[in-house]
């Protein structure tokens, strides 16, 4: 099977796996998600990081202008030394509405620095993977599950997290990702990692979603 057949044979349809790939080496945001990837569309793909908060600005226009029409994307963030983040199948394009695929999935690294990851799959049917696809909207997993507004001069930094109505609950019924449950927190870092793609190649996911679309 061809490199393009196998990220091919991962639907939007299908659930998300629990399945972790190998490490690789590297201290970059692409090199932390990618043991995350297994049977992802970008399972296959080089990456590369098109957004970095401290650098570009905790601002959501700024975001949308680094990732709209790059395709499937995963946030990765990081709050008081823990990563935490989720996986958008459907990427980002500043069209309104919302971006839904049961292929979505958050997770979060069980131990700071030791590392080890928990994925959590969506709870609900074609669960938002973007909830708000607005330019001046910030990151919305669900309406609820992992929340980055992105207000500039009101709080850039702040997230909050409510699991189990729209992505599923940790063991021990972990209702947060963040570090203590029900309480808001604010984000040192936050990347978004998307797939390289060569000049002219389609790019799934990159303008208008189809609900039956396969990628």
């Amino acid at each position: 099977m061809t490199d393009a057949e196998l990220e091919n044979s991962y639907p939007e349809s299908k659930p998300a796996s629990y399945d972790m790939m190998p490490g690789e080496f590297g201290l970059g945001p692409e090199s932390v998600v990618r043991p995350l990837l297994k049977q992802t569309q970008l399972q296959n793909r080089k990456l590369k990081c098109v957004y970095d908060a401290n650098k570009h600005g905790w601002d959501a226009r700024a975001f949308h202008s680094r990732v709209d029409g790059k395709g499937a994307s995963v946030v990765l963030a990081k709050c008081r030394g823990t990563w935490i983040g989720g996986y958008n199948p459907r990427g980002w394009a500043s069209l309104g509405g919302v971006r839904s695929s049961v292929a979505s999935f958050l997770f979060y690294q069980k131990l700071p620095v030791v590392g080890g990851w928990q994925k959590l799959r969506v709870s609900r049917t074609g669960s938002m993977a973007c909830g708000k696809d607005e330019f001046d909207a910030g990151i919305y997993f669900g309406a609820d599950s992992l929340i980055i507004p992105l207000r500039v001069n009101k709080q850039p930094k702040s997230v909050t997290s409510r699991l189990g109505y729209y992505f599923e609950c940790g063991p021990g019924d972990k209702t947060s990702l963040l570090p203590v449950r029900g309480a808001d927190s604010t984000l040192d870092e936050l990347y978004v990692v998307s797939g390289v793609y060569a000049e002219g190649e389609i790019i799934p996911n990159s303008g208008g979603v189809s609900e039956l679309g396969y990628f």
